[in-house]
């Protein structure tokens, strides 16, 4: 093998990863910088996986029922913008919506709604709620009949079933009567209840848009799905100069951040907060291979004066140490990446095994496991380990041979 071959440091520092039979106390230091990486990496994958899921099952559960992104309908019709907003590419459908804040009462017993007027029959496709009725369905919202769907914690809280009455007060649309400004109010009837499995079974209640618009006095505004509801800003920037060009208007648009934008910025924080505190583990074990590579360079230092004046260069020395400071990095990362990714896969059975339960019975855990992300996790563990062997490889460059071997 030539000297000047580029696979001559892989080879030798190989060679050296894998004899260690006199520096036991290296080894051991290696062996746990491998295990720490492997434990970092493993960690990182399987929480954020587990973020991923509950980030998810937010988005679906509250954004799939919520206006994403709502084009106000102005003084005209609001359909008037339909061609324009479903050409966008990001657009899953448009439907008319009315909304506004209310109480719903049942004797004594009183909750604030956000009340939403809807077309059954174009969102029976769109929204989750189809998915989560316990009682009933959107069919039995029917203009003119006055229905209502509650969400189950304000149905218990009321404790009404199908077919009871509860009365729905709202300030948009008051009357001006002898006795002043009196809330607009009207008797319905519960045609269903839902249950998403958030604060929204506590907080939502659903009527027929037709329904709405005689309890509101209003006209409908238009209501979008988006296939990623996090596009809503990106998307509430295009619009409007859309709009503009095609009908010399510029609506207002507002999106579900009005309301949700605090809960998940702070889902968001505190994945980052999770991923910096499990980087930290790798970060140790990763400068581990500091000290490891150190105590070896003084170790082979008559090793590394014979290679160079056999010819090795300071670049080929460092690429030697590099080498087998990065096989040990390389190890805890494949390590912890088939371990991470075996535990994301089969999280829930694990702790059910061993008695740990993250969420309440009956409700699944989810796991989104992210290939960019996993990849960006052992990406990252090799760059840092990489960086990490920079110093003892650049230290056993530095070698003289002169003064190594003068007494040897």
């Amino acid at each position: 093998m030539s000297f000047s071959s580029p696979s001559l440091s892989l080879f030798v520092g190989l060679r050296y990863w894998r004899a260690r039979k006199d520096t036991r106390f290296v080894s051991f230091i290696t062996l746990f910088s491998v295990l720490g990486i492997a434990l970092g990496v493993a960690s990182l994958i399987i929480v954020s996986s587990v973020m991923n899921g509950l980030e998810g099952r937010l988005k679906g559960q509250i954004l799939g029922a919520v206006p994403q992104l709502v084009i106000e309908s102005g003084q005209g019709d609001a359909d008037r913008f339909l061609p324009i907003v479903t050409a966008d590419p990001s657009v899953r459908g448009a439907v008319p919506m009315l909304a506004s804040e209310a109480m719903v009462q049942r004797g004594h017993e009183l909750g604030g709604v956000q009340l939403l007027g809807m077309d059954p029959a174009r969102e029976a496709e769109l929204s989750v709620v189809t998915d989560h009725l316990l009682y009933g369905s959107l069919d039995n919202l029917q203009g003119g009949e006055f229905r209502i769907l509650l969400g189950s914690q304000l149905a218990r809280r009321l404790n009404v079933f199908t077919g009871d009455t509860v009365r729905v007060m709202t300030a948009q649309g008051a009357r001006y009567t002898p006795m002043g400004r009196l809330p607009s109010q009207r008797q319905f009837v519960v045609g269903g209840v839902f249950e998403l499995g958030s604060d929204l079974d506590k907080a939502l209640a659903l009527v027929h848009i037709d329904d709405a618009r005689r309890l509101l006095r209003q006209k409908p505004d238009l209501r979008l799905y988006l296939h990623d509801a996090f596009d809503a800003p990106a998307l509430g920037q295009r619009l409007p100069d859309q709009i503009f060009e095609a009908l010399g208007e510029t609506p207002a648009i507002s999106d579900w951040r009005s309301q949700y934008g605090q809960l998940f910025a702070a889902v968001k924080m505190e994945k980052r907060m999770m991923s910096l505190l499990l980087g930290l583990i790798i970060a140790v074990a990763a400068f581990n291979i500091v000290s490891a590579l150190v105590m070896m360079v003084t170790d082979k230092t008559a090793d590394v004066a014979i290679l160079k004046t056999l010819g090795l260069s300071r670049r080929q020395i460092m690429g030697v140490f590099s080498v087998q400071g990065m096989s040990s990095s390389a190890l805890g990362a494949l390590v912890g990446l088939a371990i991470g990714l075996a535990l994301a896969n089969h999280l829930e059975p694990v702790l059910s095994l061993l008695g740990i339960w993250l969420l309440p019975p009956g409700q699944p855990l989810p796991v989104i496991i992210d290939p960019t992300q996993v990849t960006a996790v052992v990406g990252g563990a090799l760059a840092l380990s990489f960086l990490a062997t920079l110093y003892p490889a650049w230290r056993a460059s530095q070698v003289n041979p002169a003064e190594v071997l003068r007494y040897e």
